[in-house]
């Protein structure tokens, strides 16, 4: 995100809205991690990242859940006009995040995340993406595993 806001030369301000715990499961699926007193410590990770491409500047973490932090951000007035939804892939959690995000979107805006093809297939994230934008008139377009709703491109009946 950072390589392609600076390739466009956007001034942004990036916000990352992650609890970096991980998931139910990260640690059967990446064992190589070590954990420091239950923590993986992906939060110091992802600072060293941000360090690495000198974007301390532009990077904000923001560590709260999805969930959470999207309803905070909401009740401050906070808006945006870009958002990258990667969190739970269970149709709940996608659903609450969607709507969460798109309360925060400014308009004509574009929200978009990750996992839209998946074993599960219609279960969760794209069984919400789906419903959303049947609900909102939206168009969805995909690119590999993402999935794009730009709302300047909303479908007018």
């Amino acid at each position: 995100m950072v390589n392609v806001t600076r390739e466009l030369r956007l001034q942004t301000q990036i916000l990352c809205l992650d609890d970096f715990r991980g998931w139910p499961g990260f640690r059967d699926r990446f064992k190589d991690i070590k954990m420091i007193n239950g923590d993986v410590l992906l939060f110091q990770q992802f600072m060293q990242n941000v360090i690495y491409f000198n974007a301390t500047g532009s990077v904000l973490p923001v560590p709260f859940s999805t969930a959470s932090g999207l309803e905070k951000l909401c009740e401050w007035g906070i808006t945006a006009d870009l958002i990258e939804i990667d969190a739970g892939h269970d149709f709940i959690s996608a659903w609450g995040d969607i709507n969460r995000a798109y309360r925060i979107l400014r308009p004509g805006g574009v929200v978009f995340g990750h996992d839209y093809f998946t074993k599960a297939d219609n279960g969760g994230v794209r069984r919400a993406v789906n419903l959303f934008a049947q609900m909102n008139n939206l168009k969805i377009q995909t690119d590999g595993q993402h999935w794009v709703l730009d709302t300047s491109l909303a479908k007018h009946n």
